[in-house]
């Protein structure tokens, strides 16, 4: 990681603007095409829900600004980030965080994954989270075809962890449709950011399924 001089910063200005505002989160919510997707996890024997995680992920570290945290006064850009999730032991109804080390490979990533999942003895094992702030905090609802959605936070606005949520995917004629929200902090992330972050899902939805289909 590297700490960011501000005072050079091109982005000093839009900064220091929204460094002023007492909320300075948003969300966004939209749909994603998944049409074959699901399918192809399935033939390749990975997981549906860890692929989205992966593919977010993949999506997120291609832009700089999802990868500034502000920490203590100053402004650190992060060499990774990582991805910490909820997620539901079969045979459970209460939720458990598991946080990852993030690999470009799919299915060592999802090997880790479910390693990690079968290990998790508490549901909130929160050592790994006090060691920085370098990550994206990711939950689905899988019940729900939402159209929108908050996300809990303690009000502390220098909180710059992206946050994202889907939901329960539908068809829509011949699509299939995922909602799918992110919540970000303005101090970093414009909307042309978030733009940008939509359409590298949909290339990595995409590429995803081509690198399936074998």
């Amino acid at each position: 990681m590297k700490e960011i001089d501000i005072e050079t910063w091109d982005r000093k200005e839009h900064f220091m603007f929204f460094l002023k505002s007492d909320l300075p989160f948003y969300n966004t919510n939209f749909n994603l095409d998944i049409t074959g997707l699901k399918e192809k996890t399935k033939q390749a024997g990975v997981s549906f829900n860890t692929t989205l995680i992966y593919i977010t992920m993949n999506a997120m570290l291609k832009i700089e600004n999802f990868k500034y945290r502000y920490e203590n006064g100053r402004v650190i850009e992060y060499d990774k980030i990582l991805p910490s999730f909820t997620h539901i032991k079969k045979g459970e109804s209460l939720f458990r965080f598991i946080t990852v080390e993030f690999d470009d490979s799919l299915r060592d990533f999802d090997a880790e994954v479910k390693r990690k999942i079968a290990g998790s003895k508490n549901y909130f094992d929160t050592e790994e989270l006090k060691l920085g702030t370098n990550f994206v905090f990711i939950s689905s609802l899988p019940w729900i075809p939402f159209t929108g959605i908050d996300h809990t936070l303690s009000l502390n606005k220098d909180d710059t962890i992206p946050r994202i949520t889907w939901g329960k995917y539908f068809q829509n004629g011949d699509r299939v449709l995922l909602p799918y929200n992110i919540q970000v902090n303005h101090l970093f992330i414009d909307g042309l950011h978030v733009g940008m972050f939509y359409e590298n899902m949909l290339s990595e939805i995409e590429r995803m399924k081509k690198a399936l289909c074998c």
